[in-house]
């Protein structure tokens, strides 16, 4: 299937091209400054009423184009896609996620999901296989890197969720050993193995990075709750927060230092990949309504300073999730029919 999508309203599947980025000419803002993210449910509850914390956006000043390749997993309506190999020491593109058909809590995916795509001039090819836990409920596969290792997070009988890594055929479960843990979600990996996710306890969730046998919790500074989604080969970490008066803002840590990621205008951010260049890929809420059911966010790129808004043309929502060294970036759209995983490549 090569650059396809559903029109909603005869089910048809008709060739597509879009252009979707305007560059908003804003420099990142920094600062130095606990909910699983609503790009890895399938209900994503809405956040209720909060205040907007940004500033109106400034007028789009150029346009970036990108080819988009739509990806559903065979008999599904809702395939999500969550991470995409960095590409820093192979030219593949792997591709993994969560399908399923709106099931309940606590993760709302039956499976998970790999996907590898490669693309000539002439014709694409895309294989997809499933990545599953045995005995799990509910599960999802959220990163993988060039070797092929792939993280997610499951539900078992009981509904407690627990990370996962899934190296060479071998499956290594993942909880982190902290006082008062009631769930793990492993989220990203980079080329040496490091993991980073969330932890939650009875009143709020924390981000964590695996590394050598080690963990490590961390939060930002004074939040209410930390989620961290993804990191690069430089063990640069991107995730959001959400602060004392209720609103979501996207964060960088890097070198021990933290920095918030706040789209210009918007009322909620959450950040979600990272690659070896810097450049920051997530969703950000741009009016108080969307915030009422997380139903139509639009996605962004952070790139030297500079955003670029990220909107498939026709979906209710957009949601870029990460992004390979390549400048490829995979996540998931919404439309009548369901939720797609996507992928947009720079032309």
């Amino acid at each position: 299937m090569e650059n396809l999508i559903f029109d909603t309203s005869q089910l048809q599947l008709l060739r597509w091209r879009g252009v979707i980025c305007c560059l908003l000419s804003v420099p990142l803002g920094l600062a130095q400054t606990r909910q699983l993210g609503h790009l890895r449910r399938t209900d994503a509850p809405g956040t209720g009423s909060l205040p907007i914390s940004q500033s109106v956006a400034a007028t789009p000043s150029a346009s970036v184009e990108y080819t988009f390749t739509v990806l559903d997993f065979p008999g599904t309506f809702y395939t999500n896609g969550f991470g995409i190999n960095p590409g820093a020491t192979s030219t593949k593109i792997e591709i993994v996620g969560g399908i399923g058909n709106q099931v309940a809590e606590p993760i709302g995916y039956t499976k998970g999901f790999q996907l590898q795509y490669a693309a000539t001039k002439s014709a694409t090819t895309e294989t997809f296989g499933d990545v599953n836990v045995p005995s799990a409920v509910q599960q999802a596969s959220s990163g993988v890197n060039d070797s092929g290792e792939i993280v997610g997070y499951y539900s078992d009988a009981s509904g407690t969720v627990h990370g996962y890594m899934q190296s060479g055929g071998a499956l290594t479960i993942i909880n982190v050993p902290f006082t008062g843990a009631t769930g793990t979600n492993t989220y990203g990996i980079d080329n040496s193995g490091e993991i980073v996710g969330s932890w939650s306890d009875a009143t709020t969730t924390h981000g964590f990075m695996l590394s050598g046998g080690t963990y490590t919790s961390f939060d930002y500074p004074g939040a209410a709750f930390t989620i961290a989604n993804g990191l690069n080969n430089h063990g640069d970490i991107v995730g959001f927060y959400g602060d004392t008066s209720g609103v979501y803002h996207g964060f960088l840590l890097s070198g021990g230092i933290y920095s918030a990621i706040d789209v210009p205008g918007a009322t909620a951010t959450e950040a979600y990949g990272i690659n070896d260049a810097g450049n920051t890929v997530g969703l950000y809420c741009p009016t108080s309504a969307c915030l009422a059911d997380f139903a139509s966010f639009h996605g962004f790129m952070l790139s030297n300073g500079v955003f670029s808004t990220i909107q498939i043309p026709g979906a209710a929502a957009t949601g870029p999730v990460n992004i390979n060294n390549s400048g490829v970036i995979a996540g998931v759209f919404h439309d009548t029919v369901g939720r797609h995983a996507f992928l947009a490549t720079p032309k």
